[in-house]
């Protein structure tokens, strides 16, 4: 008997392990989960990082061209305003020599209209004034010399007022060409600038991205140390159950060895029971999943065109429908599966785990204690599903198991 029940109590804690260890490989695959989305979050910041270099580098490159037609549009103005002064100047000096043109044209009008009315006159003055020949001759040379300085001036005034009035038609071709010019220049930096500008918006996008994906590569390593952190707390949980299940079974051994001391002092030999009996032990002492829905649309070990048998019992309810643990036990995983949907699975003290599929919600978390007939979720049809219902399945051994027939545990 002592042998026996050192059995049992090995057996207890081996299956309190596989629960632990069950829950273990649930969260150790999350946080592997957490650790792939947090190398897609670096890799994203990388990304973001290299496009960000490379916007900013561009900016560089525009600010040097902008600071490049700044000082050409700078130079521009200077050269402007220097013909405009330039031009200014030509005009005063063009009124002046067209004065100057005015002035001697009139002098030379008055000498020659007085040498024409008193030209007779003239010459018999010079004759009879004259102490010579040769002075009479140089008078009357003085006179023509005049005439002719009259006229030479009046020529130089006029190539002068030319001479400035073909400057100033430069200056104003040049001028026309300078506003062209600067009008071009303040063109190309309002276009270099507007680029600047949207491409420091951009660049402040990829920042802000950038802030983004380093907080939630923090979030993802918080929850990371919070899933260890789990793993950890339910490891310890177990063994605390482990301990609590050996000092139980060691209280049922000292119960038990008193019964048979009382059986060999009795004359007639008395059955003993056991006043615990495990449930799920495949006695049928298990409750329903879903109280008031008993229809079967698919049972146990049916193949209707499945490659092997239905591994489980399909029972149709309408979604929302409450689902409760069949028997008590420790919650093993409950989580979302792509074929299962959402889906819980309890192990229970004989190392025997139920399994309940397809739900549209779950009301409890892995390493929770449930009680039998607790409420743990809801019908639904998650997963690879056709129709509201509950899949209701039953493993043996260490997780994921090997499928038994829940009938004989219902």
């Amino acid at each position: 008997m002592r042998k026996f029940l050192c059995l049992g109590l090995a057996f207890v804690l081996t299956v309190c392990l596989a629960g632990t260890t069950a829950q273990t490989n649930a969260d150790s695959s999350k946080i592997d989960d957490l650790k792939q989305q947090k190398q897609q979050e670096e890799e994203k910041k990388a990304d973001l990082e290299k496009k960000a270099a490379n916007t900013e580098e561009y900016i560089k490159e525009i600010d040097a061209k902008i600071t490049n037609v700044s000082e050409n549009l700078r130079a521009t103005t200077v050269k402007l305003e220097d013909t405009q002064t330039n031009i200014e100047k030509a005009k005063k000096e063009l009124k002046e020599a067209e004065e100057s043109v005015k002035e001697q044209y009139e002098s030379m009008k008055l000498r020659i209209a007085y040498m024409y009315e008193n030209g007779d006159t003239q010459l018999l003055d010079l004759l009879f004034n004259s102490d010579s020949v040769t002075d009479f001759l140089n008078k009357a040379e003085y006179i023509s010399e005049v005439s002719k300085y009259d006229r030479d001036m009046l020529t130089k005034f006029k190539e002068t007022r030319q001479t400035i009035a073909d400057t100033k038609t430069k200056l104003e071709k040049d001028e026309k060409e300078l506003l062209a010019l600067q009008d071009k220049q303040q063109t190309q930096k309002n276009s270099l600038e507007n680029l600047a500008s949207s491409k420091q918006a951009e660049l402040s996008g990829y920042e802000a991205q950038i802030e983004q994906a380093e907080a939630s590569a923090k979030q993802i390593d918080s929850e990371i140390a919070a899933q260890q952190a789990a793993i950890q707390k339910a490891i310890e949980a177990e063994k605390q159950r482990a301990a609590e299940e050996q000092r139980r079974q060691q209280e049922l051994q000292q119960q038990q060895q008193q019964q048979q001391q009382q059986q060999n002092q009795n004359t007639q030999p008395q059955a003993t029971t056991p006043s615990n009996q495990n449930q799920g032990s495949g006695d049928g002492s298990w409750g329903w999943p879903l109280p008031g829905h008993t229809s079967i649309s698919s049972n146990y070990g049916d193949t209707d065109g499945r490659d092997s048998g239905h591994n489980g019992i399909d029972i149709p309810a309408p979604s929302g429908t409450a689902i409760v643990a069949a028997a008590s036990g420790t919650v093993a995983w409950a989580n979302y599966s792509s074929s299962a949907g959402n889906w819980v699975g309890i192990t229970h003290s004989n190392g025997v785990t139920s399994v309940y599929m397809h739900m549209s919600s779950i009301g409890v978390s892995a390493g929770q204690h449930v009680s039998k007939g607790q409420y743990i979720g809801a019908v639904g049809n998650t997963g690879y599903s056709f129709g509201n219902h509950l899949h209701f399945g039953v493993t043996i051994g260490t997780l994921p198991g090997n499928w038994a027939n829940p009938w004989n545990y219902l």
